[in-house]
């Protein structure tokens, strides 16, 4: 029974097929596959700005996440556009807001984060319920 679980050696194989194979495995990163690197390099650069924040001991201020760039360019495109367009950005802007909220309320990086994402979660809820009154 013992026998059935042990892993055989593969048979041998050319060289290139062995650096093919070896290249592919490379690539691969806790079961995903990575990007090639020209879209690795921009990708790498973007998640380390956002992870730089100041003072860097108890990091206040941190560069945008995606979810909060998303917020801010739906916010003005709102600005631009009138009709039911305004109505679908501005609530494209509510979405991203609250999940960057979210984010911020489950996994910020300190006490601080976390008191902000509770803090504008609580807002967004009151100016969402605002909204349906009116």
């Amino acid at each position: 029974m013992l026998a059935a679980f042990v892993i055989r050696p593969l048979p041998a194989r050319s060289r290139r097929v062995r650096a093919v194979a070896r290249e592919q495995t490379s690539r691969l990163r806790n079961g995903r596959r990575l990007p090639p690197p020209s879209e690795l390099h921009p990708w790498l650069a973007f998640k380390r700005l956002t992870t730089l924040g100041f003072p860097r001991r108890f990091p206040v201020d941190q560069f945008p996440n995606v979810p909060l760039i998303a917020a801010f360019v739906a916010g003005e495109a709102g600005r631009f556009v009138g009709g039911t367009a305004h109505s679908f950005t501005r609530s494209a802007a509510y979405l991203a807001m609250t999940i960057w909220a979210y984010e911020q309320l489950t996994a910020g990086v300190n006490w601080f984060r976390r008191l902000l994402g509770l803090a504008y979660m609580i807002i967004l809820v009151v100016r969402v319920a605002h909204g349906l009154q009116s």
